[in-house]
């Protein structure tokens, strides 16, 4: 949106940040590769590093006992269902997957609960997970929230939905989608090739774009003659944005600047520490420059 609105109004711009860029000139389906892929190394990165972050909270003593356990998680998924609190359908292969990915956005604060969902998994139990995949709360925060702000049903806002609907709506409108669902289905055999369930879950995600109207103006390099220097921050194992996306974006601009974060996690600032929010705020509020090859 961002990069749009410089598109469009260049000469409204006196600075510009874009942290956890997308690269506009992606096709649908690279776009889907290009996320899958960061998905994929995006958990690789959770084996590698669980015990640094989460310390004994992590489900396996060394990255590849944390691999070994996902796959046995996997392989007994597609095979039965794991029992879960209260419901009769189980955790399937799809809700860990669900659960897997979309703890990666936040390492510092979503490693540790989806630690303990897996080793409680491991032991046959699959309802932590199935509530990390439904977007619960962990029980004691779901407790600690309602002991410092009691709410009644009629005091509750759910925004959530609102946001997804949202997100939805950007990604559907701004690249066009096949309606014809036989090349989604020949998509997926690719993507499931070079990314495996990460690939297909992408496909399938873009599945829901079949029936949207295009109104952007899909792919194409940015086109943003007259806008001033932008700040492109990019996470090497972002998952989401990948970080070669923020690489290209920032070459497509005029003046694109490039501040590396080289950590994990989606987005860097107000969350990568002072390195990169200083840098940020130091261009926003006296347009200083980041000096080329910047890496935080």
């Amino acid at each position: 949106m961002g990069t749009a609105y410089g598109e469009l109004f260049p000469r409204k711009v006196r600075a510009m940040v874009l942290d956890g860029a997308i690269d506009p000139s992606l096709t649908w389906s690279q776009r889907a590769l290009s996320q899958a892929r960061g998905f994929r190394e995006a958990v690789d990165d959770y084996a590698e590093h669980c015990s640094d972050v989460v310390g004994e909270a992590c489900p396996a003593g060394t990255p590849e006992a944390v691999r070994g356990l996902l796959k046995r998680l996997y392989e007994a998924t597609a095979d039965r269902p794991l029992p879960v609190e209260d419901s009769e359908w189980g955790l399937d292969t799809a809700t860990l997957h669900s659960a897997v990915t979309t703890s990666m956005y936040t390492p510092e604060e979503q490693w540790e609960p989806l630690s303990l969902a897996l080793g409680e998994a491991d032991r046959g139990d699959g309802s932590r997970l199935a509530a990390i995949a439904a977007g619960e709360p962990p029980a004691e925060d779901e407790q600690n929230a309602e002991e410092e702000s009691p709410a009644t049903d009629d005091e509750t806002v759910d925004s959530t939905g609102d946001a997804d609907s949202a997100l939805t709506a950007v990604n559907c409108v701004d690249i066009p989608h096949p309606k014809d669902p036989r090349e989604y289905w020949e998509a997926l055999d690719e993507a499931h090739r070079a990314e495996g369930d990460h690939g297909s879950d992408a496909v399938v995600a873009a599945l829901g774009c079949k029936g949207w109207p295009q109104a952007g103006p899909g792919p194409h390099r940015v086109r943003a003659d007259g806008l001033p220097p932008v700040l492109v921050v990019g996470t090497t194992g972002d998952p989401s944005t990948p970080y070669h996306e923020a690489q290209s974006l920032a070459r497509q601009l005029p003046h694109g600047m490039l501040l590396t974060y080289e950590g994990l996690g989606h987005t860097a600032y107000g969350r990568a520490g002072a390195c990169v929010d200083t840098a940020v705020d130091a261009y926003l509020v006296d347009l200083t420059p980041v000096e080329p090859g910047k890496t935080c």
